[in-house]
């Protein structure tokens, strides 16, 4: 069976797109011929895909991008005969895309083994319709199957499939690569889908959310890949990589017995000690991401279910000080319930604690999240809100201040490095939207990204992926004045 993916790649970094590259790992050990496209790197999608002839077409879908491959899907489908599967975050939790033109199957959750048994079948020309984790559309009609058992040993998946991406030169060359140690997250923040997808599968009776691969996995995998890419940096894309203290008190230790490569992880506040941060620091952890998202404390447990005080994260800040690892900060700016003022402490705290980077966004509330139903209770949005992701030019949920709150967001770094702009920052954000907040917001962000973060790739390869990306955006700005 031909399994052809497609995936855009939203970001300017060269992140590695794990999930699309463990279903074709799976896909490829069960004999299936598999490949990927990323649309922003291609030059002319339509003919490479007509050369590969998928029989299987899969998109991996974000909410807020489903637009964007339901109109490739219904384009190639003019053209060619294939089955389109979505699967990723927007169908799990909005499975009635399922509905829309262009869309035969969804798969919802995890797709490792869902994906192997519904192309094994449609090679046969068996029944596709009772496939655990796929809903399907046969003949007008909707066939919903529930979830199957989580993989509970993530050691028997095959180590994800990187060769998928080499005819990229971005992703070819890059020497900074990307790896899940664990699957799942304990804990329940409103705006993650993570809380959302645990109770689906605990409500199903499918197995162990949480699960982790053995140190020695892990290892030989980072092996494996600094031999054949000569990777020189680690970047362990983990919810919280330091959620089992044993575990990385095992892996640190053997980390740096058998490399000398700096890493990068995510860390979580309320977990870390002087020891665990001893323990990186002494593997060669270079900088590390927690998630700060509000300084005001009533916020940031009352609405994003974060409990973690304004003290422990300072006393974090103060232990990476200590032990010279650079950090990012990550937070948001125009959260229901939140104040310009609010926002403000926010910055305030960022100030304090001096991080490499503080990052932010603007706020989204996913479907399917709490914080959706959040918004929807107290009237921040309307039941027939069109989702669309923005996470660096608008305000999606009803503020009567959402211009201050979409300036401040692009003040938000250089206000907490340079007290004199947080000092005039009250007026700015009166200002109008203007390509001036912008432009400073991206060069000052991709300055610390690379440069005192480490936490992008600058390599060779790199120049060319920016290259394309360029390309593709001026080939859509053409097209719509055509």
């Amino acid at each position: 069976m031909r399994v052809l993916f497609i995936y855009r790649t939203a970001s300017l970094d060269v992140t590695d797109p794990l999930g699309i590259m463990s279903i074709s790992a799976v896909l490829k050990r069960a004999g299936h011929t598999v490949d990927l496209l990323i649309p922003n790197l291609e030059g002319n999608l339509f003919k490479k895909v007509r050369e590969f002839a998928p029989e299987i077409i899969g998109f991996s879908v974000t909410t807020g991008s489903e637009d964007y491959y339901l109109e490739i899907s219904r384009a190639l489908k003019k053209e060619l005969s294939f089955t389109a599967v979505f699967g990723g975050p927007h169908p799990t939790f909005f499975p009635d895309v399922l509905k829309c033109d262009g869309v035969d199957a969804i798969c919802r959750g995890e797709g490792d083994e869902a994906i192997v048994e519904f192309a094994d079948r449609l090679e046969k020309g068996e029944d596709v319709t009772n496939v655990l984790n796929f809903h399907v559309k046969n003949n007008g009609q909707i066939y919903q199957n529930p979830l199957r058992p989580l993989v509970s040993d993530l050691d028997t998946l095959p180590f994800v499939d990187r060769d998928i991406l080499n005819k990229y030169a971005g992703y070819r060359y890059s020497r900074l690569r990307f790896f899940l140690s664990s699957r799942g997250c304990p804990y329940d923040c409103t705006y993650c889908f993570n809380h959302s997808l645990k109770k689906m599968y605990k409500e199903n009776g499918c197995g162990k959310y949480i699960r982790q691969r053995s140190v020695e996995h892990v290892i030989r995998e980072i092996s494996w890949v600094k031999e054949k890419y000569k990777m020189k940096k680690v970047y362990f894309y983990d919810d919280i990589f330091v959620i089992n203290k044993p575990w990385i008190r095992e892996f640190t230790k053997r980390y740096k017995e058998e490399f000398d490569l700096p890493f990068t992880c995510y860390l979580r506040v309320d977990l870390v000690t002087e020891e665990l941060i001893a323990n990186l620091a002494s593997a060669g952890c270079e900088s590390v991401a927690l998630a700060i998202e509000s300084g005001n404390e009533e916020i940031r447990e009352q609405v994003l279910h974060r409990k973690m005080t304004n003290d422990q994260i300072r006393e974090v800040a103060r232990l990476l000080h200590k032990y010279n690892i650079c950090f990012m900060t990550q937070n948001m700016v125009a959260l229901p319930d939140e104040s310009i003022e609010n926002a403000f402490e926010t910055i305030q705290l960022n100030a304090d604690i001096r991080p490499g980077y503080a990052w932010c966004s603007i706020f989204q509330p996913y479907i399917g999240t709490d914080v959706y139903n959040y918004c929807l209770e107290k009237g921040y949005l309307t039941i027939d809100h069109k989702q669309d992701i923005t996470y660096q030019n608008e305000a999606p949920i009803k503020k009567e201040d959402k211009k201050q709150f979409e300036n401040l967001h692009k003040l938000f770094g250089l206000a907490v490095e340079f007290p004199f702009i947080l000092k005039r920052a009250k007026k700015l954000i009166n200002w109008p939207k203007n390509p001036v907040f912008n432009i400073s917001y991206r060069v000052f962000k991709g300055y610390t990204h690379f440069w005192r973060m480490r936490m992008s790739s600058f390599d060779p390869g790199f120049l060319v992926y920016l290259l394309c990306l360029i390309r593709y955006k001026i080939m859509v700005k053409l097209k719509r004045t055509m």
